[in-house]
Parts: C-alpha cells; structure tokens; sequence
C-alpha cells in the first residue's frame, strides 16, 4: 500500500498527469479518473516547469526556473503599476484641461464629475482602489449632491408647495408636482417627509347625510351612463349640497363639465328654491355657450324636476337626464367635487357670515381648482389645461357630437 502510495506521488506520476491536463479540457473528470483533487492538480501543474530544453517536464529545482517565476511575477507587477499610472496621468490631464478651460482652482477642478468613460478597462471596483475612496462615495458623487443636500431640497420644495396650496395637496398629488418641476421622486418618500413635518392633507370632518326626497314629479332617462364623451360641452352633470355656518345653512349648486371636471357653474343662497340651481344652469350656459345636444344630468331633486328648469333646458335644446333614486353612481364626478371643496377649503376656514362663503369660495373655485389644481382624473393636471390640450390634440373636438348608446334595460 506504501509503495502503491508512493509511486502515485512519484515525481514522473506527476509529470504525466501535468501532460494530460495540458491536453484535457476537463479538469474535473482527470480528477475523479485519478482519484486526486483538483487543487492539488492545479498545484502540481503550477510546480512543474513546462519550458524544459530536452522538452521533458522537471521540477523546478534549478535557479534558471526560479529566475523566470521571479520574472513573470515582476512583468505582472509592471503592467498594474502602468496601468495605475496611466489612469492618474490621464486624470489629472483632464483636470488641467479643464481648470485652464474656465479658469478653475485646481483643488475645485479635482472635485468635479468626470465623464464615465475616462475609466477605459478598469472597472468601478478598480479605479476605487487605486483612488482609495469606497464605492459608495464613488456613486453619491456621479449623483451631483449628498443625501442630506437632496433631502434638504426636496423638503423645501414640498413645503413650498403645501404652503402654495393651502394643505389641500396630499403626498399623490405633491409627488405630480414635484415630477412637473422637473424632480424625479418617489411618492413614499414624499409621504415620509409630509408626515415628518406634519403636512399631511385635511382630514375629513364627519357630516350629517342628507334626507331622501320624493319622486311625484316627472322622471327622465338616465342617459349618462350611456354617454361616450369626446370633448366639453357634451355631458353636463349637476347638484347641491349643503354648508353649515355659525348661525344658518347655507345651499350650494353646481354645474360640472364631466369631460374636463370643470366647475362650469355654480350658485350660493339661503333656500333650496328652484331659483338657486336655475342660476347656477344660466352662469353655466352663458360661460360656455354649448351647442344642442347637450346630456344635462342630475338626481331626481324636486328643483331640477320642476317645469321652470326642465323649460330653461328645453329652450336651450338640452336633453335631461336623471339617476336612479339613492344612486350616485352617474353623478360621482359631481359628488367627488362636493367633496374636495368641503375638505379643503370649507372645513378648513371659519366664516363670518354668507359674503365671505362666496368669496372664498368664488376663489377656490374660479381662481384654484379649474386652474391650478391638479386633477387625478385627468392625468393631473388642472381641468383647463387638461381642455386646452384636448383642443390641440384634435381642433374639432369642442365641436364633437357625443354618442349615446342604448341597451334593453333602461334606468
């Protein structure tokens, strides 16, 4: 068994099983045939000089193969200090080139970025060793400025804006901002920071719901739902609601473009008479001069069923349209209004009495939301750009009949 041991271990055994790695493609196999690791075959192959006269393999025990070991590891040694050196030299060209360029410190020259392709072959890892900075400074610096110099400016930012919209902008409608400006971040580090500064959007305010009506007056078609609207001035929804002030309610009505969400009229008074949304209908129908055809929906109220306002539409070829009873489904655009408007600009003041509602409210109205404010709906943006875009897109599209699509069962 020794000498069987000592004769796999032999200096020729190992020679011959140098010749047949050399002509071997795999290693692994040559080694489980032989029954020795692969390390150990790396080893013997990395002992055993290949470059003998006689063309015999020998091990190196001469000073001549000692020699050219110590001379390869000096070639290896030579050509990572040449291409050390070419990289600070070419460095430090661009940093000359570019001090003298615009008249730049050298110490400030050093810090700026540099073109990425100046590396050549060396890779990330590389260039940070023989540097010797870490990687993760390397990164932060490509990006221009410190984390806590880019959280600084998104925060300013952001207050900028909530301060600009009085707290009515959550963290989704912040973060569209910001990207507007030109700022690419996450909605989850703007809801980060919003709760941090405590600049989170209005609450809710609980409210009493409203009592249900009768329906003794005529009842039209629900054609909303089945309207496909293609421009403005196609689909015109309405309804009321309610304010509590310090010492009375208060009505409002509204009239909404349901293409762009555009408050296209409105009305504030003491009753609930038919007088208030018919003003409400006739700011609209003079602010937008609509064409005929035009699909005025709402709910089944007594003032929108009554002969004074079905007359108005009537005269003005409008074709009414009511929902279901307890159904707002047809007239969420509408109520998704009612809803914005309490929370951010009617829960969030006091008022004195009904001149300052209206004025605070002709300026959320007019002024804020069909402006400035961005709308979910609409890609968020705000519903007059988002109808002057519509109207470079397609020059007739003001001018577009709506479709009406009818089905068997009709509500």
């Amino acid at each position: 068994m020794e000498r069987k041991w000592k004769e796999r271990y032999s200096q020729k055994f190992r020679c011959r099983t140098v010749e047949r790695m050399n002509a071997c493609e795999n290693i692994l196999r040559l080694s489980r045939e032989l029954g020795v690791h692969r390390r150990l075959l790396y080893k013997w192959r990395d002992q055993v000089d290949p470059a003998d006269a006689d063309g015999e393999l020998t091990l190196p025990n001469s000073r001549e193969s000692t020699l050219r070991k110590e001379i390869s590891k000096l070639k290896r040694l030579l050509a990572d200090k040449t291409v050390e050196v070419d990289f600070f030299r070419g460095a430090l060209q661009k940093v000359e080139a570019r001090r003298q360029k615009g008249d730049i410190s050298g110490e400030k020259a050093s810090t700026m970025k540099s073109e990425t392709r100046l590396q050549g072959s060396l890779s990330i890892e590389r260039m940070c060793q023989l540097a010797q900075v870490s990687r993760a400074g390397f990164y932060r610096y490509l990006q221009g400025r410190t984390p806590v110099e880019e959280c600084m400016i998104v925060r300013s930012a952001i207050q900028e804006i909530v301060v600009e919209h009085r707290r009515r902008y959550g963290y989704r409608r912040v973060t569209a901002e910001l990207r507007r400006r030109g700022m690419m971040v996450n909605h989850k580090q703007v809801a980060r920071m919003m709760r941090a500064d405590n600049l989170l959007e209005i609450q809710d305010r609980e409210v009493l719901l409203a009592t249900d009506r009768n329906d003794e007056m005529e009842i039209y078609l629900n054609l909303a739902s089945r309207v496909k609207v293609f421009g403005p001035n196609q689909l015109w929804i309405a309804d009321m609601t309610y304010v509590r002030l310090k010492t009375e309610f208060v009505y409002l009505a509204v009239v909404l473009d349901a293409f762009s969400r555009k408050v296209v009229g409105w009305s504030l008074g003491r009753t609930l008479q038919s007088r208030l949304p018919l003003n409400a209908l006739e700011k609209a129908i003079a602010n937008r001069q609509p064409p005929p055809g035009l699909v005025h929906h709402s709910d089944r109220g007594v003032q929108y069923a009554c002969e004074d306002y079905i007359q108005v539409l009537r005269d003005h070829q409008m074709m009414p349209s009511m929902s279901r009873p307890g159904n707002p489904y047809d007239n969420a655009s509408c109520e998704s209004f009612m809803k914005t408007l309490k929370r951010e600009e009617i829960y969030a003041n006091e008022y004195r009495d009904l001149g300052h509602l209206v004025e605070s409210v002709e300026e959320f109205i007019e002024h804020y939301y069909n402006r400035r404010r961005l709308h979910s709906a609409l890609g968020y943006r705000p519903p007059e750009e988002f109808e002057e875009e519509s109207e470079q897109r397609n020059a007739e599209a003001s001018f577009a009949a709506s479709t009406l699509t009818f089905v068997r069962d009709l509500r």
